[in-house]
């Protein structure tokens, strides 16, 4: 193969693998990696939780605070949570996780700022703030 087309495939090989995520997320990216709550300061999560929040792919969110499992599509730009509408699971959950749901749909609609240091992710509206620790542990 001549020297040009093979860099022209290496270079468009590189992009497709990291596009699909084989090389992982950078450092100060939440991209392709789960991550559970520790602390909740505000209003506390109905139940207790704990919010389990992922970004399985770029531009994709996935979020359940102990009742239903919320999916779709999110804008991280400018350090901000822009959720667009969640299809979830519809379990009815019994009390005290019944308002988890509703939790969830609220921290989202407040639009979270989000900060990333090392494994912790904080996400932190007017009325919350959500600190999370990655998840490693394959679960």
């Amino acid at each position: 193969m001549p020297g040009a087309v093979r860099v022209v495939v290496v270079l468009a090989l590189g992009a497709l693998l990291s596009g699909c995520g084989m090389f992982g997320s950078s450092p100060s990216d939440p991209i392709g990696r789960r991550y559970i709550s520790t602390e909740v300061e505000g209003r506390p999560i109905p139940g207790g939780g704990p919010l389990q929040l992922s970004f399985p792919a770029r531009e994709r969110v996935a979020a359940s605070a102990g009742c239903n499992r919320f999916t779709g599509t999110a804008d991280l730009s400018g350090s901000r949570i822009r959720a667009g509408t969640l299809a979830s699971t519809r379990i009815a959950c019994p009390p005290p996780r019944d308002g988890a749901d509703d939790w969830v749909r609220t921290l989202f609609a407040g639009t979270p700022r989000w900060t990333l240091d090392g494994e912790v992710l904080t996400l932190t509206t007017g009325a919350v703030t959500v600190t999370l620790t990655e998840r490693t542990d394959g679960r």
